[in-house]
């Protein structure tokens, strides 16, 4: 609850809620006690509240899927992160539909798919995280530009796996180390130099990029783009780094910060990259 205050002081105008079994890379599950709690606390700070419902289900999960929505519904939600479409078909059946977010990590990728979503009367869509600084204004000139959201800085999640990957491979060196649910694992290929952040879960095995994204050099032009949701993701950060992110953005848009004095105060220990946004994945979309 602390942590909720801290970034609502350094600027944040939502918080993202993960919930048990539903929410998958979240960066902390709140039972039922902690939730209603964390909307309260909310709603007194002025914060927007998501919930995060980002799993893939499968056709026995579908009754809960629909208890949780009709759960949800109560609590007078800002916004709710999906993945699988099945949750849009089962929220639409509730009215929820205005309330959903679609991030299917990699799949948005032009402006037509973004409209066919967007006129399925989401909220909003999450643009994917692999294509470059060109195509995202791009599809902010062919698209209703405040409606899309843009995942601006942290570890980048790029696979996952339903299969146990780190219990599996502990069987396999006969060891009992405990690895699920820590975010304290990393991952070093042989021919790259950083190290990769890995969780296992009840969901499977994420791995994460082994550098942080960030965008303070483009985050100017995706705002004068009409672009104005930005997401930064905050698994494997402290919150006091958090918090300083948030605020370094905020300095930047404001004009009261360069980049260049913005960058200096991190320092290169934080091993800042671009990403995607001046690389393209493969030469066809």
């Amino acid at each position: 609850m602390t942590d909720i205050e801290k970034l609502k002081e350094a600027g944040a105008n939502t918080i993202i809620i993960g919930i048990p079994f539903f929410s998958v890379r979240s960066t902390n599950f709140l039972d039922q006690d902690e939730f209603v709690e964390a909307i309260a606390l909310c709603e007194k700070l002025g914060l927007q509240k998501y919930v995060l419902i980002n799993r893939f289900f499968v056709e026995k999960e579908l009754e809960g899927l629909r208890k949780v929505l009709g759960h949800l519904k109560a609590f007078n939600l800002d916004g709710i992160y999906f993945t699988d479409m099945a949750v849009y078909h089962e929220a639409a059946k509730l009215g929820m539909e205005s309330l959903l977010i679609y991030n299917p990590d990699t799949i948005l990728t032009s402006s037509p798919d973004i409209n066919a979503y967007l006129d399925l009367n989401l909220k909003a869509c999450l643009v994917s995280k692999e294509i470059t600084l060109e195509e995202v204004l791009s599809i902010a000139e062919n698209s209703d530009a405040p409606r899309l959201e843009v995942f601006i800085h942290g570890y980048m999640n790029m696979l996952h796996s339903k299969r146990q990957l780190l219990t599996n491979y502990m069987t396999f060196l006969k060891r009992d180390d405990q690895v699920r649910y820590r975010h304290d694992l990393r991952l070093k290929e042989e021919k790259r130099p950083e190290l990769m952040p890995v969780m296992e879960d009840d969901a499977g095995t994420h791995i994460f990029t082994g550098y942080r994204l960030a965008t303070f050099n483009e985050i100017k032009t995706l705002y004068d783009a009409g672009i104005v949701n930005y997401r930064i993701e905050s698994l494997f950060e402290n919150i006091d780094d958090l918090c300083s992110y948030i605020k370094a953005y905020k300095r930047i848009l404001d004009e009261e910060a360069t980049v260049e004095e913005v960058m200096k105060e991190f320092g290169e220990e934080y091993y800042f990259d671009s990403g995607f946004m001046y690389k393209k994945t493969g030469l066809l979309k």
